[in-house]
């Protein structure tokens, strides 16, 4: 079965309208050297006793835990603030010691992604957006990742397109799908209520293309 798995798409305001958080992955493993969003799978410690790896809880503690991680932001109830250096269940055993409440209800849901069957890794990944407010510095986990930037969806599909940057499919989807919203706000309301139209499960066809992915609010 597929892996579940959390990914943040952290943005912030800009003079251009918007910037999205990126981070590149360092060359070993599965994703080396791809650029992606934070993010990576649900572990037994995101889950509250009695949940599952599947539950919606145990994957927005993943998420809050993975952008701890790899970019040195938690989400907190009184904002975003720095976290360097915690990582896996010491980030639990972190909060609890400087009696930090996280407040995953600022995530929303842009997407659940399934890896295409066939695929040498298969993950079930659930995609949620954040809005920025007077971010800490980022400080990236320099043992999984090598380098990070903020910028705009159009200027990251052009260093796609330039071959600059390796992505895959998923972060493709949803820079192009942000790179269509006007602002922050509108994002965010895209994505809201979007629930029934969030399960993407690409098919490759017999030329091996992927079928067209339509996130919420789109619908060409």
């Amino acid at each position: 079965n597929p892996d579940p798995a959390a990914t943040v798409v952290a943005l912030r305001e800009a003079p251009e309208g918007f910037e999205v958080l990126v981070v590149k992955r360092n060359s070993r493993g599965f994703f080396g050297s791809l650029v992606v969003f934070p993010g990576g799978r649900v572990d037994a410690f995101d889950m509250s006793e009695g949940e599952t790896a599947t539950s919606e809880a145990a994957h927005r503690r993943a998420a809050v835990r993975e952008l701890a991680e790899e970019a040195g932001l938690v989400i907190t109830d009184r904002g975003i603030r720095p976290a360097v250096g915690v990582k896996g269940h010491d980030f639990y055993e972190w909060l609890a010691s400087e009696n930090i409440a996280t407040d995953a209800s600022s995530l929303v849901l842009i997407s659940r992604w399934v890896t295409p069957e066939g695929a040498p890794r298969r993950f079930d990944t659930r995609f949620y957006l954040l809005a920025c407010d007077q971010t800490p510095d980022v400080e990236i986990d320099s043992d999984e990742l090598v380098d990070f930037q903020w910028v705009t969806p159009a200027e990251a599909l052009q260093r796609y397109e330039s071959g600059d940057w390796p992505m895959w499919l998923p972060t493709i989807a949803h820079l192009r799908w942000l790179s269509k919203r006007n602002s922050i706000a509108e994002a965010i309301e895209s994505a809201q209520g979007a629930d029934g139209r969030t399960l993407i499960e690409p098919k490759r066809v017999e030329d091996g293309s992927i079928v067209p992915i339509h996130l919420p609010a789109e619908t060409t």
